[in-house]
């Protein structure tokens, strides 16, 4: 991040429900990927945490190409096909930014989501192809099954995607990922690692070590047993096929005999 040329721009989460106190809102929110600050920069590498589409879903990387209002992506979005540009469209809203950053953090809410900028991030899809889009805020709840919200969080759905640990990376579904497996200690953490891939060509591994791919001893007994009750199900079926075709047998010798 450091790296990258220009400014940076922070995104604070707004969080809610219920439960007033912090610590304990933040305790229920702590499983929460939607982090409570996310710092971006132009160049960002972000991975989307929230299905959209779908084509744009939980685990879509992509590059923020700039940052904009909801009124210029509109404008940019519809003159795209005609040679629109996003780095002008940038340049504009950077005039808007530098009058809502004199205006303050207040004057920032009280105008609203058409003039606040929000991150502009271009994905590279499952076909190569590429989409723009504006991460507005999301929300993300957690309910009783009564329907109270005790805590609550709205965020821009990103989060950094230059690294993500195994833990983390949980339920992504990623179209490329280099998978580092020299630190695994965990029962079950190489196979969490490499099912995020949803293709070999699009799958590095690094570090491999056998010995570090294991399964729990509980995990194995249960396939095991599926195991012999799938071929004790084949035998039955099998004696029960023998059974039918002897009766068979036997009834047309006692009809031939009788005949």
């Amino acid at each position: 991040m450091d790296m990258l040329v220009g400014d940076t721009k922070t995104f604070e989460a707004r969080d809610g429900g219920t439960i007033v106190d912090k610590a304990m809102r933040d305790k229920l929110l702590a499983n929460c990927m939607a982090p409570e600050f996310i710092t971006l920069k132009k160049g960002a590498q972000v991975m989307l945490i929230k299905n959209i589409d779908e084509s744009l879903v939980n685990g879509s990387v992509g590059k923020v190409i700039g940052f904009m209002s909801e009124q210029t992506f509109d404008k940019y979005s519809s003159n795209e096909d005609m040679g629109g540009s996003a780095e002008a469209a940038v340049e504009e809203d950077d005039v808007v930014s530098k009058k809502i950053k004199a205006a303050g953090r207040i004057m920032d809410n009280l105008m609203g989501s058409t003039t606040m900028l929000y991150p502009v991030v271009r994905f590279t899809l499952a076909d190569n192809t590429t989409r723009d889009l504006l991460c507005q805020r999301e929300s993300w709840k957690v309910e009783l099954p009564n329907g109270e919200v005790q805590a609550s969080r709205s965020q821009v759905p990103l989060i950094l995607a230059w690294a993500l640990s195994i833990h983390k990376a949980q339920g992504q579904t990623l179209e490329r990922v280099k998978v580092d497996l020299g630190k695994v200690f965990e029962k079950g953490q190489a196979y969490v690692a490499l099912s995020r891939a949803t293709t070999m060509a699009g799958l590095q591994v690094l570090r491999f070590d056998p010995k570090k791919v294991n399964a729990h001893e509980k995990v194995r007994n249960f396939y095991q047993q599926l195991s012999r009750v799938e071929t004790l199900e084949k035998t039955d079926d099998a004696n029960a096929k023998k059974r039918k075709t002897g009766f068979a047998a036997e009834e047309y010798e006692k009809e031939f005999l009788e005949g």
